[in-house]
């Protein structure tokens, strides 16, 4: 379930800013506002659910087989990036070659902002658990 939620928080996110970018669109084309933000929210949706479903399923096979949590998150966006940027190519060009180059150095960028997110949050971990042995074995403070 954990992967579901994953998938379904990172896909509203997109479908958000989706809605902000196509009314930022209509705005400044002089286009319907309503018709243009949705049209654009639901293709931003259909995009990362067709990206990201697919890094989810890959991650899930991938998981037991690599050693390194890393390696793991790595793979399952790169075949993320080339499966569900052919798959968007397709739909949206009938060119799958164009959305897999299109999207695998998107899918790879997000892994390692995935990475560095994940490695700043056990630094802040890591040092707040060291602030709270410091206090409690500091009977001064």
């Amino acid at each position: 379930m954990e992967h579901v939620d994953r998938l379904a928080a990172r896909v509203t996110l997109g479908t958000f800013s989706g809605l902000l970018g196509g009314a930022t669109y209509a705005i400044y084309k002089g286009f319907p506002l309503r018709s243009t933000a949705l049209k654009v929210a639901g293709s931003f949706a259909l995009v990362g659910t067709a990206l990201l479903g697919s890094e989810r399923v890959a991650y899930l096979a991938f998981q037991d087989q690599l050693q390194s949590e890393r390696r793991t998150l790595l793979t399952s966006h790169a075949f993320g990036g080339v499966f569900g940027g052919g798959l968007n190519g397709y739909l949206y060009q009938r060119k799958p070659l164009r959305g897999m180059f299109f999207f695998l150095p998107v899918m790879m960028g997000i892994a390692f902002l995935e990475l560095s997110w994940e490695q700043k949050k056990q630094e802040r971990l890591q040092y707040l658990l060291q602030q709270q042995i410091d206090k409690n074995s500091d009977p001064a403070k």
